[in-house]
């Protein structure tokens, strides 16, 4: 796997984020699965984890995205974040890539997958908790990675 097909995956992987978000009416960006997290909780909770990422792998002084504030941050704040975040990731991807210490450019694709999968599926949970279920295609649309653009590369 080059390094290459690694930022592909991550670009896809982040288009899907992007298309929940925009499943996601405003009124409900404040719903909960249960006692856990918000759907804007969770969203910027899945930039703070970035950001932590990029100062672990890049060291305090890398760029990283916004703090944002889980209980108040809207819609733009959270895009322009992830948009943000999005690069700053596929730059510890390169960089990992260079250096393979603990860990690899897929190691951390994976990581990095798997936590976002784990957020985005509490969302889609509390849509459908609270009312606000996406419709079938719409969801199904989500897992079609063969058809989907990369956001980032």
């Amino acid at each position: 796997m080059s390094i290459d097909d690694v930022l592909e995956a991550w670009g896809v992987h982040c288009s899907v984020t992007y298309d929940l978000l925009a499943l996601i009416p405003d009124e409900a960006m404040d719903d909960k699965p249960g006692k856990g997290k918000t759907i804007r909780s969770n969203l910027t909770h899945i930039v703070g984890v970035r950001n932590m990422c990029v100062e672990g792998t890049l060291g305090k002084s890398a760029p990283v995205g916004p703090r944002l504030d889980w209980k108040t941050a809207d819609r733009g704040a959270i895009v322009a974040a992830l948009e943000e975040t999005d690069g700053h990731i596929a730059a510890c991807l390169r960089h990992i890539d260079t250096k393979r210490k603990t860990w690899t450019a897929p190691k951390f694709l994976a990581y990095m997958v798997a936590h976002e999968a784990h957020h985005r599926s509490q969302i889609e949970t509390a849509l459908r908790l609270n009312g606000h279920e996406p419709d079938d295609k719409a969801l199904y649309a989500l897992w079609e990675w063969g058809k989907r653009t990369p956001r980032v590369t």
